[in-house]
């Protein structure tokens, strides 16, 4: 939402920031690094990122309670996006105050609710009770026919998002890390963290990367690291760490994680965004998930692992040759930005 943030910023749009608090501290650091201005509001702040299902569940109600006081009128547009937790709490709170809401990145579906689960609910959920959907791609408003005001945005704004940051230098760190050759890894989904034979399954596709002799670097999660620990997987995360060349580390800004994304030879992840991100920059994806909301990236840039072993050694094998010829023209977030200008025309 940033780039979005600020076209709204250059047009005069005016716009509240309210900050639900479910990344505090990544979302923190992201500011500084992009010069955004603060939250107008925070309806939560814990310095630390929600570990747990259950810091979660106390964390909800908090969030929902604090927007009491929020005055949002029934004239003012609530924007969402995506498919977190937060998504869906905007919903929520948008309706209650009879505002109207706009959903960003709508109409995606995996058609298996379990994976990604809950977000393949929460996207459906927020595509049925916004009142405008911004679409990146036809397939997707073709999801949601029902709805009269779906708009295709000819593209993620995640692609705005990966070109802005690459506009900032990367820390020092990152400049270190991307003089050698590796590959990133990280995995956060619930379906593959909570599910022991999933993540057994993934830990074995790290295996085999580190011993077909790639340096893999793993920003990690808060709450993969927590479950990992729980279920007993980080004495066999630290063993292959000292026998393979496997560098953990926590989860990194947008800046500098682009730069990671841009500078490595490929990305193995379960994260959706990421199929957007790596299409946009042409980067190899071995997706760890058996289902795919996006489409238009699988066997071009990206591979669906299925979390089989073949397939994955398949990749590893020719993963040079996943790239994309299209030509990415345009901005999304312009598409966007023009929509609500026009509005304000009228």
């Amino acid at each position: 939402m940033f780039p979005l943030m600020k076209l709204f910023d250059k047009h005069k749009v005016s716009y509240r920031f309210i900050h639900t608090g479910q990344h505090y501290g990544i979302i923190e650091d992201n500011i500084k690094r992009f010069n955004i201005r603060k939250p107008d509001v925070y309806l939560t702040i814990k310095k630390k990122d929600l570990k747990n299902i259950l810091e979660m569940m106390i964390w909800i109600p908090k969030v929902i309670w604090n927007s009491r006081k929020l005055k949002i009128k029934k004239e003012d547009w609530v924007l969402i996006h995506g498919d977190a937790e937060s998504t869906l709490l905007g919903l929520i709170i948008g309706k209650f105050f009879r505002a109207k809401v706009a959903h960003i990145e709508a109409g995606e579906r995996s058609k298996n609710i379990f994976e990604p689960f809950p977000e393949e609910l929460i996207r459906m959920v927020s595509d049925l009770f916004s009142d405008i959907c911004f679409c990146s791609y036809r397939e997707f408003k073709e999801n949601i026919k029902y709805k009269k005001e779906a708009y295709v945005t000819f593209g993620n704004t995640v692609f705005d998002s990966v070109a802005l940051a690459l506009r900032e230098k990367p820390s020092e760190v990152v400049k270190k890390l991307t003089k050698t050759n590796f590959a990133l890894f990280l995995i956060h989904r619930k379906e593959n963290v909570f599910i022991m034979k999933r993540l057994n399954a993934i830990i074995d596709i790290l295996e085999d990367m580190l011993k077909s002799g790639f340096k893999v670097v793993w920003p990690m999660h808060v709450n993969t690291e927590y479950e990992l620990k729980k279920k007993k997987v980080w004495k066999r995360i630290k063993k292959l760490k000292q026998e393979y060349s496997l560098e953990l580390g926590y989860f990194f800004d947008y800046v500098d994680f682009m730069h990671l994304v841009k500078n490595c030879e490929f990305v193995a992840s379960d994260g959706g965004g990421l199929q957007d991100e790596t299409y946009f920059l042409n980067k190899p994806l071995l997706i760890l998930r058996n289902v795919v909301e996006q489409d238009y990236s699988l066997n071009k840039t990206s591979y669906l692992s299925m979390l089989d072993s073949k397939r994955v050694k398949y990749f590893l094998g020719n993963y040079k040759n996943f790239t994309r010829d299209k030509i990415i023209k345009g901005s999304p977030t312009k598409v966007i930005v023009e929509y609500f200008l026009n509005k304000q025309k009228k």
